[in-house]
């Protein structure tokens, strides 16, 4: 159920919050304008379409991250409102993205696996109260599967073509941390967050093959 969901999501951001993340300094002007222009994006699909969500800000040790977190928990970092100089259209094509994979519940599909090869298999059968105390650090460190990556790059188009935003945001994000954000290493940094998705040249030709 969605309501398990919930309870992981708040569980992984705890943890996150004492592990990797600060509050932010964005100004909360900026925030409210960030947080409108997705909700507006958001507001051009079918009735029922987009799942419940909500953006925090975050000061971040890991660098320009957006992520998503079972449940609806966006969040987003202050370093990559930077690194895209505060471009909102760009913003909403990522934040649009990490919505995909909220509306397709990829976080809790990820624990799900893992669960069913055993890792976490005695944990589910068990004691809840340990699941939760176990799931963030999984949920820290996993990363999505390429077809999770796909179905969000899927959603993000629709949200874009449906609110008149031009495609080509998404190259522009893509193009701005291959030149800014260096590879990242294996050393516990969120797998989950953007900057660690592969920018491939797959993911940018099926936005660019969308302008056309």
């Amino acid at each position: 159920p969605t309501s398990v969901d919930s309870a992981l999501g708040r569980e992984a951001l705890s943890w996150v919050d004492a592990h990797w993340m600060q509050p932010s300094r964005l100004g909360a002007d900026q925030q409210v304008r960030i947080q409108a222009a997705l909700a507006q994006a958001l507001s051009a699909q079918p009735a029922g379409s987009a799942p419940p969500w909500q953006l925090v800000f975050r000061r971040s040790q890991i660098g320009p991250n957006a992520f998503a977190l079972p449940g609806g928990t966006v969040v987003l970092t202050d370093e990559l409102v930077d690194l895209v100089e505060g471009e909102e259209d760009v913003l909403t094509a990522v934040l649009a993205h990490e919505v995909g994979h909220v509306r397709e519940r990829h976080g809790m599909r990820a624990v799900v696996q893992v669960a069913a090869l055993g890792t976490l298999a005695s944990l589910v059968l068990g004691d809840f109260s340990t699941v939760l105390a176990a799931v963030p650090l999984f949920l820290g460190q996993a990363s999505y599967a390429r077809d999770a990556e796909r179905e969000a790059d899927a959603y993000a188009l629709q949200v874009l073509q449906a609110a008149r935003i031009h495609p080509q945001v998404m190259v522009t994000l893509f193009k701005r941390l291959a030149d800014k954000v260096p590879t990242p290493q294996s050393d516990g940094a969120l797998g989950i967050a953007f900057a660690s998705h592969p920018t491939d040249a797959q993911r940018i030709a099926f936005f660019e093959q969308a302008q056309q």
